[in-house]
């Protein structure tokens, strides 16, 4: 699959300094454009694709608008979209045994009442070792940012990168922007999952 990125963007490798979850040794990682694939899934979702925007529209009332612009969502169908997760995550990366099955879904969905955004990098190393962002509804300029390279994703594109890897969404404070984070928590670490180079 085709990395696409946004045009203007220079993309590098970066180098990350981590702490090797298994062993507590710190390690080098190296990212680059190949940690992290994108995969349109709005034929896997298209029968309850409409619902997934309804209720986290509904459940806004959740969200605090000081601590990032998230909240955890109640979702039918959310075990179908994990399994679309795995499934996709499996055809794409190296061989992963899951800890648990402990799924949650946290809808992140700014719009015009958001003045300032969430800028604090930030990643999920402490819950995920293979992360997923699911975009249900994409403004222009909205996208997310990454350390080496910024993406704008189309609606219905699923990201799937290491949990380690920084990145921090990017709100609108005009359309609302709607998207779901998504999380497995692997027996292996994230840079063998993700092929990528390390060193101790």
């Amino acid at each position: 699959m085709a990395f696409r990125k946004s045009r203007d963007v220079k993309s590098l490798s970066h180098r990350i300094k981590n702490l090797d979850t298994q062993t507590g040794k710190k390690i080098v990682m190296i990212f680059n454009n190949n940690s992290i694939h994108i995969i349109n899934i709005e034929d896997k979702i298209s029968f309850f694709k409409d619902e997934i925007i309804n209720d986290c529209m509904s459940q806004v009332f959740k969200r605090n608008l000081t601590n990032g612009f998230n909240f955890e969502i109640d979702f039918y169908h959310k075990y179908s979209l994990y399994n679309i997760f795995i499934n996709e995550s499996e055809k794409l990366l190296n061989k992963f045994t899951l800890k648990d099955n402990n799924f949650k879904l946290w809808c992140y969905l700014t719009n015009n009442d958001c003045i300032e955004g969430n800028k604090v990098w930030h990643n999920h190393t402490r819950t995920a070792s293979i992360n997923g962002v699911l975009y249900i509804k994409t403004q222009k300029n909205s996208g997310i940012e990454f350390e080496f390279t910024y993406i704008e994703p189309n609606d219905f594109d699923l990201l799937i990168f290491p949990g380690s890897l920084n990145h921090r969404p990017i709100i609108s404070n005009k359309k609302p922007r709607i998207s779901l984070n998504l999380e497995l928590r692997c027996i292996e670490s994230d840079y063998d999952i993700f092929n990528v180079s390390h060193k101790k």
